[in-house]
């Protein structure tokens, strides 16, 4: 697989990605939100992005398709991984998207893992798991992990056994939430639109860290 050599700050810097044709994205709210129909959310995208094409799942799909405009893109909300990582249906949640093959996949997930029922050992088993979910259908597949904005020290230890893009720091910063933006204290948990491009930054930048499949 060849890399590719795409411009991806501000500052006109440069990184080398492998190009990929078919990218899965497993995440949760931030990743994909439907409307709540009796609540202040309305969007169909990434909460708390303003629209869709400010999420990070946007954001990197337009620089995926710089460098091959007909690569796919799919996300997908596993929100329910997180909160029931044990009893969490692979089959019945994910086969579409294994069955697709893709040959990239990032795992954007951790905030809703529940630190009063947490298992370290049990949750690395199922993390494993599901990758080799998707191996199984892919060998060569590159897996890159994304942890938390938030609960951080609960599942980084475990997901940084693969490559790995902490975003911790990135919510350190109170400008890269939507407090101030939305009342409900759930929503402004979430990242704002600029939190969304420090997210989109984040995972662009460690994809270097993925060694091109030939």
């Amino acid at each position: 697989m060849a890399l590719s050599v795409v411009s991806c700050t501000k500052d006109k810097s440069t990184i080398r990605t492998p190009k990929f044709k078919n990218i899965v994205i497993l995440g949760n709210s931030i990743t994909f939100s439907a409307p709540d129909l009796n609540g202040e959310w309305k969007g169909s995208w990434g909460m708390a992005a303003s629209a869709a094409d400010s999420d990070y799942v946007h954001l990197l799909t337009t620089r995926f398709k710089i460098i091959d405009s007909n690569c796919k893109v799919t996300a997908r909300n596993i929100t329910g991984f997180e909160k029931d990582y044990v009893n969490f249906n692979f089959d019945g949640n994910l086969k579409d998207l294994r069955d697709s093959v893709p040959d990239l996949l990032i795992l954007r997930i951790g905030e809703n893992v529940q630190p009063s029922t947490y298992n370290a050992e049990t949750f690395k088993a199922r993390y494993i798991a599901l990758i080799d979910y998707f191996i199984a259908k892919n060998g060569k597949l590159s897996v890159l992990g994304v942890g938390p904005l938030w609960n951080a020290y609960l599942v980084e230890p475990v997901m940084k056994g693969q490559p790995y893009v902490s975003l911790a720091r990135i919510n350190q910063d109170k400008s890269n939430t939507a407090y101030g933006l939305f009342t409900d204290p759930g929503i402004q948990i979430h990242p704002s639109n600029k939190g969304m491009r420090a997210i989109s930054d984040a995972i662009w930048s460690g994809l270097e860290k993925l060694k091109p499949v030939e």
